[in-house]
């Protein structure tokens, strides 16, 4: 659990023990030592697998949970394997999956693991072994069952997101970590200048010239002078290219040849709008890895592939501890189950599914969920934590971080009453947390951090949300609002887009899922800062030539500019920059020092210093403590 929030977490502990009923049962789970042909009721006689798990056997398989049932796994062991959650507790006496939170069935926390050790490492015996990379002798490979041929050999480009498993980019089949460390970084040209994100064109290579798309012959064709000059036409045979295109997305393809005289890379036919300047990367070749902890996959054929390696670290002769995913979602709660709680887990290496805990979508809607507590790291899938279609729902003191594949770490979907408290969401590789239609809920006291991926933002509330309060947050990036949103609250908050976001709050009313009307949108007493410096930089947006929101009141705020298709009350707020004369209003300051109004702004200390001038105005929110201590 996370330290700063112990007191809590021990009070929401007593109170699940007092809402279990006198006839609730306890099952012990022990993935290590337990069987599956003992009662389950005590430690010594545990089950080695859980009920709802599918390869659960004997009595676990059979067993029927009840309201107030609580089934406990060892603590400090892995369980590998998913969790189908489908019988329904009661209204205040839920079922309950435990990850030992109260310390008296093993030690510390039990792990959800889907994943595997690589095994059967071998050194590479040539240069000609790993594409002619001049640390041959440091490389190592190693061979598994799972054929990876889709992912490398598509017929045409397909996006950074949402792509079918079969189609999508390598790297996002397959992640790789390195045991308890981190992930570990797909080779790529030219290198990021943060390795967890394999897909920020602001990294990328630049031509000056316009991607070509030749219909009649089905290609692609790029030229770059200044960046394609390998001499050899075979030098990027099997590697991947991202490209930058579309409405700001990157899409993936094979490249399918190279001329050196023309400085020309062919590839599919790229179908979405491109740009004047074309910005791309390389991918996914032994010959591109250069740094300790880089690896590229290649196809083998018969349902094997390889992966390629330069360790971190060599242990008895071999890389130590590197394992991918085999398991697709860790927890799936369907069929309507509710009245459910997940809590004190930590969920890692799971790949290709719904993520780490997933209500799916079903009619009847389930009701009554709360994940609490838990760790979720190195999981490529939907989200961290993702209710769909479903009621009353609480997310509270979950750390989500690290997770890659454009995984969002919340994704409130189609869910109505939610409360969303105390979690740290940590530098995902998709949004922090996605709104879709989602209605009276609470977003409070988060810290949502570095969530810069491509195409992501840190918190959105889109398309068709209604009677949402965000109180109490420290977000940093951008927070749009889209598509017939209302009663939506901003209230004490920090939003810090730490100069790589043009704006923190726009408002835009494209697309046309429940309509584009955007009404009834409050913004008081919170500190939107350092926006970047494009010429429609702000604090909050309005987006040109769509309908204008109404309703819109924004007072008490210390705040960049606002811009654009804007109307409604603009009162006691202290501008970080000059804004148009229709937003100074009554009572309205310019003050561009950020040193004269915050305690420490270069350290995201956005709090008031004493004395200023109009002192009710911005947050009193404290900067984030570092990277929370699970127990």
């Amino acid at each position: 659990m996370l330290n700063h929030m112990r007191p809590f977490m021990l009070g929401l502990a007593a109170s699940v023990l007092w809402a279990a009923s006198a006839s609730a049962t306890t099952y012990y789970v022990d993935f290590a030592d337990g069987d599956n042909s003992a009662d389950g009721q005590s430690p010594q006689s545990a089950w080695k697998h859980a009920p709802g798990d599918p390869n659960a056997t004997d009595n676990p398989a059979a067993v029927d949970l009840q309201g107030g049932d609580t089934v406990i796994f060892r603590g400090g062991v892995a369980y590998h394997g998913s969790l189908r959650i489908e019988a329904s507790g009661e209204p205040g006496n839920p079922i309950t999956y435990d990850a030992n939170t109260q310390g008296t069935f093993g030690q510390d926390r039990a792990i959800l693991d889907g994943g595997r050790v690589v095994e059967g490492w071998q050194r590479a015996q040539s240069a000609d072994e790993v594409g002619g990379n001049p640390r041959w002798q440091e490389i190592f490979y190693a061979d598994f069952d799972l054929d990876i041929s889709s992912n490398v050999d598509p017929d045409q480009f397909v996006t950074h997101r949402k792509a079918p498993r079969d189609t999508q980019a390598p790297w996002q089949r397959v992640i790789l970590v390195d045991g308890d460390d981190g992930l570990l970084p797909i080779a790529q040209s030219p290198k990021p200048s943060d390795p967890f994100y394999p897909d920020l064109p602001r990294d990328f290579y630049r031509s000056e010239h316009r991607l070509e798309v030749d219909e009649d012959r089905g290609i692609s064709i790029l030229i770059d002078e200044q960046n394609l000059t390998a001499e050899d036409p075979d030098h990027y045979d099997g590697m991947t290219i991202g490209v930058h295109g579309g409405n700001n997305h990157v899409y993936f393809a094979p490249v399918r040849g190279y001329d050196p005289d023309e400085h020309r890379l062919i590839m599919p036919q790229f179908n979405p709008s491109r740009y004047d300047q074309t910005r791309y990367a390389l991918y996914n070749v032994p010959g591109l890895i250069e740094n300790p902890g880089e690896w590229a996959i290649r196809p083998l054929g018969d349902g094997r592939s390889r992966i390629y390696l330069l360790p971190d670290r060599v242990v008895d002769g071999e890389p130590d501890n590197i394992g991918y995913p085999v398991k697709e979602t860790a927890v799936t709660i369907r069929n309507g189950a509710s009245h459910i709680a997940v809590r004190g887990f930590l969920i890692q290496r799971y790949s290709g599914g719904q993520g780490g805990v997933s209500v799916a979508r079903n009619d009847p809607r389930s009701q009554g969920i709360t994940v609490a507590g838990c760790e979720i790291r190195f999981v490529a899938g939907h989200a961290g934590i993702g209710p769909h279609h479903a009621d009353d729902v609480i997310i509270e003191n979950n750390y989500i971080h690290h997770n890659p594949g454009w995984t969002t770490a919340l994704f409130i979907n189609r869910v109505n009453g939610y409360e969303v408290r105390n979690n740290y969401l940590y530098k995902n590789s998709g949004s922090g947390i996605r709104h879709y239609e989602a209605e009276n809920g609470v977003l409070a006291n988060n810290y949502v951090l570095e969530h810069f991926g491509m195409h992501a933002s840190a918190v959105n509330v889109y398309e068709g949300c209604e009677n949402v309060l965000l109180e109490g947050n420290y977000i940093q990036g951008t927070s749009p609002i889209n598509r017939n949103a209302e009663n939506i609250t901003f209230r004490n908050n920090v939003i810090d887009a730490m100069g790589r976001s043009a704006v923190t709050v726009p408002i835009w009313q494209s697309g046309r899922t429940r309509g584009r009307d955007v009404e009834n949108i409050t913004f008081e007493n919170n500190t939107f800062v350092r926006t970047g410096d494009a010429g429609w930089a702000s604090a909050i947006f309005g987006q040109s030539g769509a309908s204008t929101p109404r309703g819109l009141v924004v007072r008490h705020n210390v705040m960049d500019r606002p811009y654009g298709q804007l109307e409604g009350t603009f009162e006691q707020n202290i501008y970080l920059r000059e804004p148009g004369s229709e937003f100074m209003g009554e009572g309205n300051l310019v003050i561009d020092d950020l040193e004269q109004l915050f305690i420490d702004p270069e350290n995201g200390d956005f709090r008031r210093r004493p004395d200023g001038p109009m002192m009710d105005a911005g947050a009193d929110v404290p900067p984030p403590p570092g990277p929370p201590v699970m127990e």
